[in-house]
């Protein structure tokens, strides 16, 4: 599958929801401070799904661009609607989560959610993944949509899936009963890299195209039990 160049996410000031409607924005930030944390430890987290992307987590020279592709409902929709972003960097010192909010009837094929934080640089120095889902922060019952994350010319066929697992093995399903795709994910656990162990490549043809959310299952293998864990992938690209 051929992924087409995207728009490109232009900085802007930090703006409430209501500023972002005075000016004409098509996204914006929910709030008026971008919340990221950059330090030397890494936070505890229990979430198993760290990101979700067209690109893998190397690191690049470019800024941080998080784009998506666009659900239809956003073209009807009578009012603004809420999609949660999070960076989240391998060794788990770099982490931001914001709400965007898109404008009511967003016809862009593409959607750019800016960076409007202060750590560019260092985040561009360190592997990194991104993870976008349709709703506010706070919820992890939202669809997720697949993201082009650190720009274009890193995007292969394939869906990048990053996962929380303390280095124990994963399986990925997709379907029902995983009767489109199934496979081992590839351990990537790193002394240095806390937040994410497991990588699961998952061939983009392999994805029936439709507005229909395709379940998602993740196996994960701990002292002899299996623990699953799923999750609604939104199937918009940012050639679509």
């Amino acid at each position: 599958m051929r992924l087409l160049p995207f728009l490109a996410a232009v900085l802007m000031p930090c703006a409430t929801l209501a500023q972002g409607a005075e000016t004409g924005k098509d996204i914006v930030l929910a709030g008026r401070d971008f919340q990221e944390r950059l330090g030397e430890t890494s936070k505890v987290s229990g979430d198993i799904i760290m990101g979700v992307m067209l690109t893998t987590d190397a690191p690049g020279a470019a800024a941080p661009a998080i784009t998506t592709g666009r659900p239809p409902d956003w073209t009807t929709a009578t009012d603004w609607s809420p999609v949660c972003v999070r960076l989240v960097s391998k060794d788990g010192n770099y982490e931001a989560e914001n709400t965007y909010m898109v404008r009511p009837g967003y016809g862009a094929t593409v959607a750019p959610f800016p960076y409007l934080g202060k750590h560019a640089a260092d985040l561009a120095a360190r592997k990194a993944v991104a993870l976008v889902r349709a709703g506010r922060c706070g919820s992890r019952n939202q669809p997720v949509l697949p993201s082009l994350w650190r720009g274009p010319e890193q995007a292969d066929p394939t869906l990048h899936v990053y996962l929380n697992t303390a280095g124990n093995p994963a399986m990925v399903a997709v379907g029902r009963r995983g009767e489109l795709y199934a496979g081992a994910c590839e351990n990537v656990a790193e002394l240095t890299g806390l937040k994410y162990t497991a990588h699961c490549a998952i061939p983009l043809d392999r994805l029936p195209a439709g507005a229909e959310p395709l379940p998602l299952s993740f196996f994960v293998t701990r002292a002899n039990t299996e623990e699953v864990f799923q999750t609604d992938l939104l199937r918009v690209l940012p050639d679509e």
